[in-house]
This record gives structure tokens, C-alpha cells and sequence, in this order.
């Protein structure tokens, strides 16, 4: 028991932080605009790597870039963490949790889009489930207009936020092929930062929802600063620590998980699931297990990545 807990714990805390974001961002997104809340997280997520790098070693083992391609890969990541921002802030957070088992699907058809590699066989024979769980897992159009959010025009973003993630997977390992996780990982949050500033200032400029100081909450901060530790410094080096001992596929299981945890987290912050979405957050897990698990029994073994 001990061991299994000691094998499976900790991409189950990366799993639970992951799913904890989307609704956490999107309760934010109700005081907070979607610039000012994406560049605070970042901002404190790059002191937190920036911390780790002086007392890690591996966290500095990174080479230097060249400018364009520094800008290159903060630009993708940025596109992540910009586009999931305002995916969740407009959208509804109980899709947004839903959608985010669906990135393997994404990460196939982006590489087939740029290698020509065929898409994973196993990813193409869940769409029949994926597709129309998603859709049942988004409500309609204008369901969210009082509160003046979109779910679709979230549900856009968020696809396109995984399609950003997609082509920064790809690029990171040839940009820096020799450096650990942790090296990657803080050299992205660092490079990404110039586009956070500029989006921020555009929300500011063109007046997007600015954030009204007197509608902060008082655990806003605390809220913010878990927003920005869990999912994107605890939760990535947990998963990266994983892959090296459990493997890919069998990391890539736990998940189906997200839709589950999301979408009860999501309760507790005021916007429980309806039945309909329920059915789709169930096509969607049936849909991704099943090729998940097809696929454990295609790919070579582990994979071998450096400690970070």
C-alpha cells in the first residue's frame, strides 16, 4: 500500500492541481481581469523557479539561448498560459476541466500537422466519444450571459491554448536538448514573461474587464499564489518526477482523472456540473481510457529523461 501510495501519489497532487485551476481562474476572472490575473501567476511562478534554480543545480544547467529562439519559446508558452487564462475566465470551468483529458488528441493531430507522422491510431478511434463528449460538456451558447461569460467562445481558447502547448512540446527538446526539466521549464517561464506584460497591457489598454480593487476578495492573494505554485511549479516538476517512474502511458491515465476532480472542485466554487454535463465528462473518460490503455501496450517501455 505504502508503495503504490509512494508511486501514485505524487501525479495524483499533479493531476489534483491541474484540475484545481480551471475553476479556481475562472472565480478569480470574476474580480480579476484575465491580464492582470495570467501575468501575477506567472510573476510568481518565475520567483518560485528562480529560487529553485539556486538551490538546485539542475535548475541551472540550461544553455544559453539565441535571442529568436528564446522569443520563439516564450511566445508558445506564453500562448498557453494567456489563451487557458482567458479560456477559463470566459468559459465555463467544468468544460475547461473536460477538455484538458483531450490534450493528448491535440498533441497527435499538431504533430502530425508539422512532422507528417501519422496520428496515433488508438487517439483517432476516441474521437467518436471525445467529440460529442465535449460538446454535451460545454453549455450553450449564452448560458453563462448574466455573468457575461461564453462558454464556446472558452471552450476556443482553451483548444487553442493545447495547440500552443503542442507546438512548444515539440520545440523545447530541440532548443534545449541537453537540459533537465527543470532547466526547460525555468527558462520558458522566464522568456515568457515579455509576452505576459504585453497582453496584460493590451487587456488594459482596450478596457477588457479591468480589475475593480474594491471587488478583491481577501484570500484573492492566497487564492493567486496556489493558482500560480500548484499547478505551475509543484504540478510540473511532480509530473515530470513521475514520467521517470511510472512512464508515459501510464501517467497519461491518471488524466481521465481531471474532469472528475474539476469538475467537484468546481461545485465548491459555485458551479456544479449539470446532467448533461456529466454524460459528456463520461464520454470523455471512456473515450481517452480506452485509447490510453490501447496505447500501453504499443509504446516502447519507459522513456529515459534527464533528473532534474
Amino acid at each position: 500500500m505504502r508503495a503504490a501510495l509512494a508511486l501514485c501519489g505524487p501525479v495524483m497532487v499533479t493531476v489534483t492541481m491541474w484540475a484545481f485551476q480551471a475553476p479556481a481562474l475562472h472565480d478569480l476572472g470574476k474580480r480579476w481581469d484575465p491580464g492582470t490575473l495570467n501575468l501575477a501567476r506567472y510573476v510568481i511562478a518565475s520567483a518560485a523557479f528562480g529560487l529553485l534554480a539556486l538551490a538546485l543545480p539542475s535548475g541551472r544547467d540550461a544553455p544559453a539561448l539565441r535571442p529568436s529562439e528564446g522569443l520563439r519559446l516564450g511566445a508558445l508558452f506564453a500562448g498557453f498560459g494567456i489563451l487557458f487564462t482567458l479560456g477559463t475566465v470566459v468559459g465555463n470551468p467544468v468544460t475547461a476541466a473536460t477538455v484538458s483529458a483531450v490534450m493528448p488528441i491535440m498533441a497527435s493531430l499538431v504533430t502530425w500537422a508539422v512532422t507528417r507522422a501519422p496520428p496515433d491510431r488508438a487517439l483517432v478511434m476516441a474521437l467518436p466519444l471525445v467529440v460529442p463528449g465535449a460538446v454535451l460538456a460545454t453549455p450553450a451558447l449564452g448560458a453563462e450571459a448574466a455573468g457575461g461569460g461564453n462558454p464556446v467562445l472558452g471552450l476556443l481558447f482553451i483548444l487553442l491554448a493545447q495547440t500552443s502547448w503542442s507546438l512548444y512540446s515539440l520545440s523545447v527538446p530541440r532548443w534545449m536538448p541537453a537540459s533537465t526539466a527543470l532547466a526547460r521549464t525555468r527558462a520558458s517561464v522566464l522568456w515568457s514573461l515579455p509576452f505576459h506584460i504585453v497582453a496584460c497591457a493590451a487587456v488594459w489598454a482596450l478596457g477588457i474587464g479591468c480589475t475593480d480593487p474594491a471587488a478583491i476578495g481577501e484570500g484573492d492573494g492566497v487564492l493567486i499564489a496556489v493558482a500560480a505554485l500548484g499547478p505551475l511549479v509543484l504540478g510540473v516538476m511532480l509530473w515530470n518526477r513521475s514520467i521517470e517512474r511510472l512512464g508515459l502511458p501510464t501517467c497519461a491515465l491518471f488524466l481521465n482523472t481531471v474532469p472528475v476532480i474539476g469538475a467537484g472542485i468546481a461545485a465548491l466554487f459555485g458551479s456544479p456540473p449539470t446532467g448533461l454535463q456529466l454524460l459528456g465528462i463520461a464520454l470523455v473518460i471512456a473515450g481517452m481510457g480506452a485509447a490510453q490503455y490501447r496505447r500501453r501496450g504499443t509504446t516502447e517501455g519507459r522513456p529515459t529523461l534527464p533528473r532534474s
